[in-house]
């Protein structure tokens, strides 16, 4: 097994490093290849500087770069594209997933073409959920994804995703929506082509720092939405 994990990063200097540590510590357990791929999306801090230096000091880490920023959807794309495993996980810069859904991830794959973490699983674990105004927003996504795309998973934001590498080759080579309907593209993509996916459980951590404004990201979503939905002929192709 060779196993690519893609850190999509945008402006994460303060964290990005403790990030990237803890998950080497962590991978240490498991005797398979693996690598580990940040990818800088045009930030302005040092977020840059950091993963290329820790990139020099550990082989086991591929440092991807590049301006202007482009969105999260676009990074994941890029870390995709730079990935060499036969399978692929992308998960946030925070940890906010906890590294145990690696476990399970790497448990389901070898049975699904994609695995997707979701908070919303009835065996899932959120020590401290989200503000009411987060989850009102978070709920109301939920249905109208649901109405427009016939998409029936509970949970398709959340930033722990992995999948086959030809799956994931597919998904990149269709990709259009690079802002925060890039999950739900994925999972549009994967569907209409007739792909295996699975849910899983995870333990999972409310940033409460969360540099996203809820309301100005859900007007871009719906936006997308609507995108991903008038472009099916062009997935099925």
């Amino acid at each position: 097994m060779y196993l690519s994990i893609v850190i999509p990063c945008y402006n994460e200097g303060k964290e990005i490093k403790g990030s990237i540590l803890t998950l080497l510590k962590f991978m240490e357990k498991y005797t398979f290849d693996y690598e580990i791929i940040p990818v800088n999306d045009g930030s302005s801090d040092n977020t840059k500087e950091i993963i290329k230096g820790l990139s020099k000091e550990n082989n086991k880490i591929k440092c991807v770069s590049y301006k202007p920023n482009r969105g999260k959807g676009y990074a994941v794309k890029k870390g995709i594209e730079a990935s060499s495993g036969e399978y692929i996980l992308f998960m946030d810069a925070d940890l906010s997933t906890d590294l145990s859904g690696i476990d399970t991830f790497l448990k389901k794959i070898v049975d699904y073409d994609m695995v997707i973490g979701s908070r919303r699983h009835p065996d899932s674990i959120i020590p401290k959920p989200q503000g009411a105004v987060r989850k009102f927003i978070g709920n109301s996504c939920v249905v109208i994804t649901k109405a427009l795309t016939k998409i029936q998973f509970n949970d398709t934001q959340c930033g722990f995703k992995g999948f086959n590498k030809s799956l994931a080759q597919v998904l990149v080579k269709k990709q259009k929506i690079f802002g925060w309907a890039f999950d739900v593209e994925y999972l549009y993509i994967a569907t209409v082509k007739g792909y295996k996916i699975a849910d899983i459980p995870i333990k999972w951590q409310n940033d409460e720092d969360s540099k996203v404004s809820p309301l100005k990201s859900s007007l871009t979503f719906f936006g997308e939405l609507l995108k991903i939905v008038k472009n099916k002929k062009y997935y099925k192709q």
